[in-house]
């Protein structure tokens, strides 16, 4: 049987296109190259507290998705998950049907060895799987890329290197439960909210500009105790002592890969979409960190409304809608 809809990835745009799907009664497949779904938000910023979601005031990063599945109507033998599993294979087929509407299906060879035919897929892995750029080539176990649990830092000299929102925000949450807090950034000038740097000034936490990271300086039972940063317009060397260093910055992507299809892609390597979240292959559309048209914002909220208005898209097509279903 071909199935209405391939979701490829389960991170906030995946799961809520997954919601909708099942609300709109189509079937298909949620395909996660991770152990679980989530991604970025579960996998790298767990215990981040979600400030940016209409009529919640908060929640952690675990919270969002935690809620996100619980509103989900799992039906596995309507739309499956598979977990640890990725697209090895997609080929564009003829459709059985309505050739003229459809213009291509999908043949889907999976990692586990299953072949399944979709009328339509819908990508939204976001930035693909991802891996923290590290801050040196060795291990210490008190230097991090991802905060699991925020009672590590209570009464602890952090250090946080990066200049983003992630860095600022980080900051802003350790620095309620450390004893102090140092953001060490290559350059001057911040990509984080002009908000957060006044935050940050007021809390005390101190801004160490424009210092690079030189090495480690002195180190104990796989512990670092120090390290040199430079400063990158004098060259002064300075030492700091810390008992964590929380590192922002960024991550290496291993992205699927669909080179036969000919999809668009900007120089950013994002899915180019129209506004119908149509990609260049009809049959194919997109949603969230992957994709990118003329006025995208990365948000949860975009990506939200980017899932949305795929999945009614796709529904309408699937059923022969000549109005599309508004989601409620």
């Amino acid at each position: 049987m071909t199935k209405d809809i391939l979701i490829i990835g389960s991170g906030p745009a995946g799961l809520y296109a997954w919601k909708m799907a099942s609300d709109l009664n189509l079937t298909g497949t949620v395909v996660e190259a991770n152990t679980t779904y989530g991604g970025q938000v579960l996998n790298i910023y767990p215990e981040k507290t979600v400030l940016n979601l209409p009529a919640i005031v908060s929640l952690k990063g675990t919270e969002v998705i935690e809620q996100m599945y619980k509103a989900i109507k799992i039906d596995e033998e309507k739309i499956n998950f598979k977990a640890e599993t990725r697209v090895v294979d997609l080929q564009k087929i003829e459709p059985e049907e309505r050739k003229e509407d459809f213009e291509n299906w999908f043949k889907v060879t999976f990692s586990d060895g299953s072949v399944q035919n979709y009328k339509r897929i819908l990508i939204t892995d976001g930035v693909g799987v991802n891996s923290p750029i590290k801050l040196t080539p060795k291990d210490y176990d008190n230097i991090i890329y991802t905060i699991k649990d925020l009672n590590t830092f209570i009464d602890k000299d952090v250090l946080i290197f990066g200049g983003g929102d992630s860095a600022l925000d980080w900051a802003l949450e350790l620095a309620k439960r450390s004893k102090s807090v140092k953001i060490i950034h290559r350059r001057d000038e911040f990509r984080a909210k002009p908000g957060s740097l006044e935050a940050a000034k007021e809390l005390g936490i101190e801004l160490l500009t424009p210092y690079g990271f030189d090495s480690i300086s002195s180190e104990q039972d796989n512990i670092a105790k120090s390290l040199k940063l430079i400063n990158m317009t004098t060259k002064e060397e300075v030492i700091v002592d810390f008992d964590l260093a929380l590192v922002q910055f960024g991550v290496t992507i291993k992205k699927e890969k669909f080179d036969n299809l000919e999809l668009e892609f900007n120089k950013m390597n994002k899915i180019i979409i129209n506004e119908e979240m149509s990609t260049s292959v009809k049959g194919i559309y997109a949603a969230g960190d992957c994709c990118w048209y003329e006025t995208k914002l990365r948000n949860l909220v975009s990506c939200f409304f980017e899932a949305m208005h795929s999945v009614i898209n796709i529904e309408k097509t699937v059923n022969n809608r000549k109005v599309p279903n508004n989601g409620w």
